[in-house]
């Protein structure tokens, strides 16, 4: 049986490990599809803790990812989107080796919401990590997109990557209740970590097939949409920030003025 999160009473969040829990007499309990789901992390004296939001209540848990040490999220007044609504979200990924600098290779992104949201930040990858940093690069910046956008709004992600609309669309095409296996990852991307928390690829996989047709892609020209452009700048200003090249305090103020130059253009 799959779970969909639908027709149950007072779901809370475990405190323990972040997957739901229901009410059972007066005690608590992982219902037997999320045991099953989870049962790497799940454990076994539940403790309930907070109501879940609706995308974490369809998926079976909280979030449980570890948050990029170099990342600015801000917002722009004046751009409010209605519960239920659509938001575009324009999302890029930013990599070029840094020879002269620290030994890792910064695989930096960028977003830009019609909500008026934004956000960049770099993941600290080190050489021996194999596979498409460019394309890693595009992909974290779609998730983080779709962990910090509203759950009560349905996402339209706009990338310049051809390689992450095709993986997206067969992740989407899996459909609810697919299996790991069949959620194919990006070439040298491996799922395994040692915290045991899943890892980011396959929650942004699943999160597309559970819901196809609340979470859609769309292929756009690099710098074409003007959401898209502020994107690319600001996965870039995450770069730079990264290898040294400004502080913190500047990408923050740059980074405030390329979202709201995206959001002003017609």
């Amino acid at each position: 049986m799959t779970w969909t999160g639908e027709d149950v009473t007072d779901p809370r969040l475990c405190d323990i490990c972040g997957v739901i829990v229901l009410p059972a007499g007066e005690d608590w309990e992982h219902p037997a599809e999320l045991r099953e789901k989870f049962s790497q992390t799940v454990c076994d004296e539940p403790e309930p803790g907070r109501a879940p939001k609706p995308r974490e209540l369809r998926y079976g848990r909280g979030r449980q990812v570890s948050r990029d040490k170099r990342a600015i999220v801000g917002r722009v007044d004046g751009y409010p989107v209605a519960p239920g609504a659509p938001i575009i979200v324009a999302c890029d990924g930013s990599h070029k080796f840094n020879p002269a600098g620290p030994p890792w290779y910064p695989i930096s992104w960028g977003y830009v919401a019609a909500n008026g949201q934004y956000a960049l930040g770099t993941a600290t990858q080190p050489k021996s990590v194999v596979g498409d940093r460019a394309f890693g690069s595009e992909l974290r910046a779609i998730f983080w997109a779709l962990e910090q956008l509203p759950n009560a709004n349905p996402a339209s992600v706009l990338t310049d990557s051809r390689d992450a609309v095709d993986l997206i669309e067969r992740w989407r095409a899996a459909g609810k209740g697919a299996a790991e296996e069949d959620l194919p990852m990006p070439p040298g991307y491996t799922t395994e970590r040692a915290s045991g928390n899943e890892a980011k690829m396959m929650r942004l996989a699943k999160q597309f097939a559970e819901d196809p047709d609340w979470l859609t892609v769309a292929w756009v020209r690099a710098g074409e949409h003007p959401l898209h452009a502020g994107a690319d700048k600001l996965a870039k200003i995450a770069r730079i920030w990264a290898i040294g090249e400004i502080s913190k305090e500047d990408a923050e103020v740059a980074a405030e003025r390329a979202a709201r130059a995206a959001l002003t253009q017609p």
